[in-house]
């Protein structure tokens, strides 16, 4: 365990680094990062770290999508994309605590969980960012009423199609690093991780002052809990 620490640490550092200085988080993301990716390492080795590296590095890219378009209509992400500490532990908190509860009980439905988590919170980052950037007509998730581009509770073809790709892409890689057992269960998780941006949709269009962090928590807390349930 002290070895798998210590790999872990000195991995997640190097990743941090890397990520702060190509402009990915900002120094407090590159902290909140460091102790993410430490815990999720140690729990669930190289291949809990890949997931969180496509959730992080995939999320990344798409919010440079188009970024000065998204600038002047208000809807890019602060600090020139770079994300804090508040957005990596509001994604990332659940998967955390999934896989340490995967590495305690040695259960295959927390792993899953744990995938299913980080689903969510690529799936949601790619429907924001792709759908900010290529449609002009989203409208509100619980009464289809078109409504501004960056709403709270809006959806987009753009944005579903680009979030159920990302849910696709982070269960089928958890099943080729074997976290997952079947082409059904990853099935399973891809549904789950979707499934978990419907509800931040629905609950970002019923309760908007929740915030943006606390729908982030939601999201991938309902996608892990349905990955459980349905495993």
């Amino acid at each position: 365990m002290a070895a798998q620490l210590l790999v872990a640490l000195l991995v997640t550092a190097a990743f941090a680094a890397l990520a702060y200085a190509l402009g990915m988080v900002s120094r407090t993301g590159a902290l909140g990062g460091l102790l993410v990716g430490t815990g999720i390492y140690t729990s669930l080795g190289p291949q809990g770290f890949a997931v969180l590296a496509l959730f992080v590095m995939g999320g990344s890219l798409l919010t440079r999508l188009g970024y000065r378009s998204k600038e002047r209509t208000g809807t890019a992400q602060e600090h020139g994309g770079r994300r804090g500490a508040r957005n990596a532990l509001a994604n990332c908190a659940v998967a955390t605590l999934c896989a340490v509860l995967a590495a305690a009980t040695g259960s295959e439905s927390f792993t899953a969980a744990f995938v299913a988590s980080l689903g969510a919170a690529f799936a949601d980052t790619s429907e924001s960012e792709v759908g900010q950037f290529f449609s002009r007509t989203p409208r509100l998730v619980t009464t289809l009423r078109q409504v501004p581009t960056g709403t709270d509770g809006a959806v987009s073809l753009p944005g579903t199609l680009a979030g159920a790709a990302a849910a696709g892409l982070t269960a089928s890689l958890g099943l080729a690093l074997g976290m997952l057992e079947t082409p059904g269960t990853a099935l399973i998780v891809a549904t789950a991780a979707f499934l978990g941006t419907v509800a931040d949709s629905l609950i970002g269009a019923l309760s908007p002052r929740l915030g943006n962090e606390l729908t982030n928590i939601l999201c991938t807390l309902v996608a892990a809990l349905l990955a459980l349930l349905l495993i």
